[in-house]
């Protein structure tokens, strides 16, 4: 069993998990599942003692990035919020519930914190950056632990599968990489 399935304890982060991996288009275990998951436990490493939502979270770290995955001209983490609304429907969160799990896809790029939107919503857009940066950026975590995160869940392809997808969004849409990065938010 991999280790996204096994943490995957819920039915709703089995379905989060079920559509990045049916968006990546590859099996168990490839460099969007492995980012998602170094990206979870380095999000779960930032909150320390803070109570967490570990569900909400889950679901927003393996959420994400799926709207690279999508043909639209909005941005891809408009379009990452909007998959996150409509894979966690069904579950009947409640609504503010639901809406900082789609907050949290939404604002993972933006350039100032987004504490005030929810911790779980800080949380994805800071251990994004930590697993992007090859922990270059640490917001405090121990150097060591990063080192034995990458090796227990491998980089491989992590930079290639990303160089590809922003060619896609710079082919595809390049006017949104503004909301992705500058002004996110613009969900529609």
């Amino acid at each position: 069993m991999y280790e996204a399935d096994r943490i995957s304890d819920t039915p709703a982060a089995q379905a989060a998990l079920a559509a990045v991996r049916a968006g990546a288009g590859v099996g168990p275990d490839g460099p969007m599942e492995r980012h998602c998951l170094r990206q979870f436990r380095i999000a779960e490493r930032l909150a320390g003692d803070e109570p967490v939502d570990r569900e909400l979270l889950l679901c927003a770290c393996w959420l994400h990035d799926a709207g690279l995955y999508t043909d639209s001209k909005d941005a891809y983490v408009t379009e990452a919020a909007r998959l996150a609304g409509s894979v966690l429907a069904p579950f009947d969160w409640a609504p503010e519930r639901l809406r900082r799990c789609m907050d949290a896809c939404e604002q993972h790029h933006a350039p100032t914190s987004r504490r005030s939107m929810g911790l779980e919503v800080e949380l994805v857009r800071r251990s994004d950056l930590v697993d992007v940066s090859r922990g270059l950026v640490t917001f405090g975590l121990d150097r060591a632990w990063l080192r034995t995160l990458f090796a227990e869940v491998p980089r491989d392809g992590l930079y290639r599968m990303l160089a590809k997808a922003v060619g896609g969004e710079l082919r595809a849409r390049p006017a949104s990489l503004v909301d992705v990065f500058v002004r996110p938010g613009k969900r529609a």
